[in-house]
């Protein structure tokens, strides 16, 4: 029942684990090793080992070999590398050159009176808003550091502040209304888009009946908080809700863009010195950690609330979320794409895909891997550490391609090659799967067990 389901956790959990699921298996080959050579007298065989003497894994590692040979490996593998995709987009697009490009944005401004401030960042901000993958809080951060800089000499400093997250509020809901009208509706005639974000599945259903509640409601304001807010303001469009509905749901983003504000000013604030070089707010700096970890937790803590409120409605409600009906339109569409999505997953199988493109996959997971692994564990090695309050000029010599150093080049590599290998072996899948869709065989290329990857 939830199989397609967990293959999305599968996917992540190769992605993430793949290095140390191959060091368990090689401690288990060793530990096996061991109790059949009898060089540990205190650690014999399992009676259940006995019936198979050849077996290289223990008997526990056997079984969890047995479990992961039982997966459709090529979509997992498959969904893996989308993960991995994501997680670089996420890290190097949004985390690093969303912040260089909004620390040159905060430099460039330096000069500019507070009304031309406001103007510009309220323009550069909607800009970003639509894109899909920014999220909103490097845009309120910058707000608080930009604005209070530009304000706080004749706002004073909860004056700015105050100031700061007003315009905050104003440039996320225009850019909410933005988005769901200007985007999401107009995708909304697109049958392809509304199967895209599966318009006919319990959970869709049940976001719409959450979000289409007048007024103000915990599940509803965690979703519209917590949730991405491209995706989430484009999916209402989609959905068609009332728009002045999901404003009103979004107007407790204040509580977010508050602390995220207040946090730009106070990193603006322990940037200050005397003219003897001391620091003007020297407890600046602490309250800066404290306010950003309340920032973190109001987002996080409505994620996690969106995730559960959903969850309960999928499950309480599910009469209520079956009375909605289906798009007929996407549900045509979905059985059509039905018989395609069988004869790819008959001619994908990992027991019968020409060894060739089985390396193809398995260089495409391995590259992503390895580049999410240099991202991750080694950052300092690949990029040169640049926060809102550095400057192009003497962080980066000018050049924002500076931030990326030797190894962060390489990541980037294994990153363009996974595209490329996997989009070769998505197309070769596809085009034998048409092959066999004409064909007009009816006779399955092997047994139903895929013997997995790992046999």
């Amino acid at each position: 029942k939830y199989s397609n389901s967990l293959d999305y956790l599968r996917g992540a959990f190769i992605v993430t684990c793949l290095p140390f699921i191959a060091v368990y298996f090689l401690l288990s080959m060793v530990n096996q090793f061991f109790r059949k050579t009898g060089f540990n007298p205190i650690a014999q065989p399992s009676k259940e080992d006995d019936s198979d003497h050849a077996s290289l894994l223990t008997v526990k590692g056997k079984k969890q070999m047995n479990r992961m040979k039982s997966w459709d490996s090529v979509r997992v593998i498959t969904i893996a590398i989308y993960w991995g995709i994501f997680y670089m987009g996420m890290q190097v697009v949004v985390a690093q050159l969303t912040v260089v490009f909004l620390s040159w944005l905060i430099d460039a401004t330096a000069d500019f009176g507070l009304v031309a401030v406001s103007g510009i960042l309220c323009g550069v901000g909607v800009a970003m808003f639509l894109l899909p993958p920014v999220p909103g809080v490097p845009v309120y951060l910058t707000l608080g550091i930009v604005l209070a800089a530009q304000g706080y000499e004749t706002l004073g400093w909860m004056g700015s502040i105050s100031y700061s997250t007003a315009v905050g509020l104003v440039l996320k809901l225009f850019s909410s209304a933005m988005q769901q009208k200007a985007i999401g509706e107009q995708l909304s005639h697109k049958v392809k888009v509304r199967q895209f974000v599966s318009i006919n599945s319990t959970l869709m259903k049940s976001m719409r009946i959450v979000l289409g509640e007048k007024g103000l409601s915990i599940p509803k304001v965690a979703i519209l908080i917590g949730g991405p807010d491209w995706p989430t303001s484009v999916l209402c469009g989609i959905m068609r809700l009332d728009l002045f509905q999901i404003i009103v749901g979004t107007m407790p983003i204040v509580f977010l863009i508050f602390p995220t504000c207040l946090t730009g000013a106070l990193m603006f604030m322990s940037s200050l010195e005397t003219d003897n070089g001391n620091p003007v707010y020297p407890w600046a700096g602490s309250v800066t950690t404290v306010t950003a970890s309340l920032t973190a937790m109001v987002q996080f803590g409505s994620m996690l609330v969106a995730a559960y409120y959903l969850e309960q409605t999928a499950t309480r409600r599910s009469e209520e979320a079956k009375a909605l009906g289906d798009d007929e339109e996407v549900k045509a569409a979905d059985e059509k794409d039905e018989h395609m999505n069988k004869w790819y997953k008959d001619v994908t199988q990992w027991g019968i895909v020409p060894m060739f493109w089985k390396g193809v996959l398995l260089l495409s997971m391995a590259s992503i891997i390895a580049s999410c692994y240099l991202v991750q564990f080694f950052s300092e090695l690949c990029f040169v550490q640049h926060s809102l309050t550095d400057s192009i000029e003497d962080n980066l010599g000018g050049n924002v391609a500076n931030m990326f150093l030797p190894v962060g080049w390489v990541s980037v590599g294994l990153f363009t090659g996974s595209i490329v290998l996997l989009g070769l072996f998505s197309r070769w899948g596809k085009k034998k799967a048409k092959q066999l869709a004409n064909s007009d065989s009816s006779d399955p290329l092997v047994d139903a067990e895929d013997p997995g990857i790992f046999c």
